[in-house]
């Protein structure tokens, strides 16, 4: 299992390694380049008096080591842009180095007294994400598998029948669409449109304005919850072992937890974490409706405005967790079942096939030989 878990580490970092340069590669080729804006800025604000837009915009690439003056360049006028591959490269030797970068343009940097370092400006940002994802995560797992489990108990009765239509519905209306219209009932109902601050608001207030938002993410990502768990429920319900087990005598109680609960809970918990990055990585579209100080606007202005440091930071971080929660759910699964056991090494002796092989080759080759001779003397007889 040690070995295992090795080999997936390693999987996983050259995994890392390919997403970030695909990202990095694809973000510096195609999307806006932020240094331009920012020498627009300055030249307009007059600070760089006597210098041309193309001389600030060499300046600002120069710092930020996207350009390069070459050796022996003649009065350093051969400016040339660094290639991007290069660039990715330094930009790692940069990580292992402690360095994530900033923004390049400080103006992208939604509080620069506070926001000092690439850790902060992603991460204090994020809690106000994780106050509205953890509790969707907790209601939508907790509330989609009691609904799976009573849908698949009743399966082809009134309750599961309506259980299947609300879900269908939530599964066909997109979260942009649900989201203006809980701000609607909401403002009817007298909520605020947008989430509240704790230093300026009671506690009251702003739990209510966070309640819309919660309950949009928990209905879009309940469906996959009562989805999977009612049709595992229904697998095992109607598989031999149940019937072996009420021929037994055994209570629907003790089949629920020996077996059906067993059964469900092995898949159920590899949904777990792929939920939750998904919840971290998709509230994007629900946290720009209420205007939520999340993560998801620092990627969005991130992604608008080119700032390519903090695109690959965000890139790293959701990648990392991804990889991460892929292989706690294979070690979970032996855990939850001890039945489920790691490839090993094959059994095959490739020495021997090999040996077998030209075995083979060299008798074929003395057959053939021989009935050629064998042809040869009929044909002289």
């Amino acid at each position: 299992m040690f070995k295992y878990i090795l080999q997936r580490i390693f999987l996983a970092i050259i995994a890392l390694i390919i997403i970030s340069f695909f990202v990095y590669v694809l973000v510096a080729a195609f999307a806006p380049d932020p240094s331009q804006a920012l020498a627009q800025k300055r030249l307009d604000a007059g600070g760089s008096r006597g210098e041309s837009l193309d001389s600030i915009i060499q300046k600002i690439q120069i710092e930020n080591s996207l350009s390069r003056y070459p050796e022996n360049a003649p009065d350093g006028k051969a400016l040339q842009p660094i290639p991007i591959v290069v660039r990715y490269f330094n930009y790692l030797d940069r990580i292992f180095h402690g360095d994530f970068g900033m923004p390049i343009d400080p103006d992208n940097n939604p509080n620069p007294d506070i926001y000092t370092t690439m850790f902060k400006l992603f991460f204090i940002p994020l809690r106000y994400t994780l106050i509205i994802s953890v509790p969707a995560l907790i209601f939508s797992l907790f509330g989609g598998i009691a609904i799976g489990v009573f849908a698949g108990y009743k399966r082809g009765k009134l309750f599961d029948s309506i259980s299947n239509v609300i879900v269908l519905i939530f599964v066909a209306v997109p979260s942009f669409i649900l989201a203006p219209l809980f701000i609607s009932i909401g403002v009817k109902l007298g909520i605020s449109p947008v989430v509240k601050d704790l230093d300026r608001y009671s506690f009251s207030t702003v739990f209510v304005s966070y309640l819309p938002p919660i309950i949009v993410i928990t209905l879009t990502s309940l469906s996959a919850y009562v989805i999977s768990t009612r049709n595992m429920v229904v697998t095992v319900l109607t598989s031999n072992y149940i019937l072996i087990a009420k021929t037994k005598g055994l209570s629907a109680p003790q089949i629920f937890f020996k077996y059906v609960l067993r059964n469900i809970s092995i898949p159920l918990f590899g949904l777990i974490f792929g939920s939750l990055l998904g919840l971290l990585s998709g509230s994007v579209i629900i946290e720009q409706y209420w205007n939520v100080p999340g993560t998801s606007q620092v990627i969005v202005n991130s992604f608008s405005t080119g700032e390519i440091n903090v695109i690959m930071f965000s890139t790293l971080f959701f990648t990392l967790i991804g990889l991460i929660a892929a292989i706690l759910t294979d070690v979970a699964y032996v855990i939850l079942d001890p039945k489920i056991t790691y490839s090993s090494k094959s059994k095959r002796n490739y020495s021997l096939f090999l040996r077998s092989y030209l075995e083979r080759r060299k008798l074929a080759k003395e057959l053939f030989a021989a009935q050629k001779q064998a042809e040869s003397e009929v044909a002289n007889g």
